[in-house]
């Protein structure tokens, strides 16, 4: 079975609206290359403001969303890698970077060691030779580049910190993210960081596009598939992942795929 990953895709927007970019995960690995707008990227609860040049690594299962700060237009370019392309492609010692720092860290790479690395000449060879060739990825010379820039990626040394911030909504999704197969309800937020629960839904679906329900139902989910995929049964990742029973895992899923459970796992 021949691996699928996809080229790169370019997007560029007039006028942005955070409307359109919600906090998402997915299974792959992601590689942004930033190349216009005013904006900040935010990957679990690190918080990073964006120059032209720039790239930004995402991990799989790492929740992520670009914030626009104004309506300033908008380009980038995105590389998704799917993980068994590294095992298929001879080249598993390239994945490190991606599976090595832990989540929520080393995500930024300045735009100056985007450019001295050679990572920005690799990135727009990959998008020139992918519109010359289908987007499947099985052409040498697309694989070829790819592996390139895998190859950059994991020499990186040095990333860039996250920006300082003491946004309330930064502390309760580092504690959510270490707390989500728990009971959390708002009340309990309330109390723990003395804001209202008006102003916490509020500040926490401008940052994130979710609400804290939605937030922790796909953290657990995430979860349970990171389980099932290491082999555990569906049941007992669902009550591992903080689902009370199956039935409310399963409508979660349904919500979150719309598709079963069962067909997936």
């Amino acid at each position: 079975m021949r691996t699928k990953f996809y080229g790169i895709h370019e997007s560029f927007s007039t006028d942005p609206s955070n409307v359109n970019f919600k906090l998402h995960n997915h299974d792959e690995y992601e590689i942004l290359l930033f190349l216009e707008g005013d904006a900040k990227y935010v990957v679990e609860d690190k918080s990073y403001t964006l120059e032209p040049g720039d790239i930004i690594v995402i991990r799989k299962h790492e929740f992520h969303r670009i914030y626009h700060n104004s309506p300033t237009p908008y380009r980038r370019v995105i590389l998704m890698v799917n993980p068994q392309f590294f095992v298929e492609n001879g080249c598993t010692n390239y994945e490190a970077q991606f599976i090595k720092a832990p989540i929520g860290t080393g995500h930024k790479i300045p735009a100056d060691l985007v450019r001295s690395s050679g990572l920005f000449d690799a990135f727009i060879r990959y998008k020139k030779y992918s519109e010359d060739y289908t987007l499947d990825g099985q052409f040498p010379v697309l694989k070829s580049t790819l592996i390139e820039i895998l190859y950059l990626i994991n020499k990186i040394t040095t990333f860039s910190d996250a920006d300082l911030t003491g946004s309330p909504v930064k502390s309760v999704i580092f504690y959510i993210n270490n707390h989500y197969t728990e009971d959390i309800t708002l009340d309990l937020l309330h109390e723990k960081f003395f804001i209202s629960k008006y102003h916490l839904c509020r500040a926490f679906h401008k940052a994130t596009g979710l609400t804290i329900h939605e937030y922790i139902r796909r953290k657990r989910v995430t979860r349970v598939r990171e389980l099932c995929a290491e082999g555990m049964s569906i049941g007992d990742a669902a009550a591992q992942a903080g689902f009370n029973d199956y039935s409310s895992f399963y409508r979660a899923y349904q919500k979150e795929y719309g598709t079963s459970p069962r067909e997936d796992l």
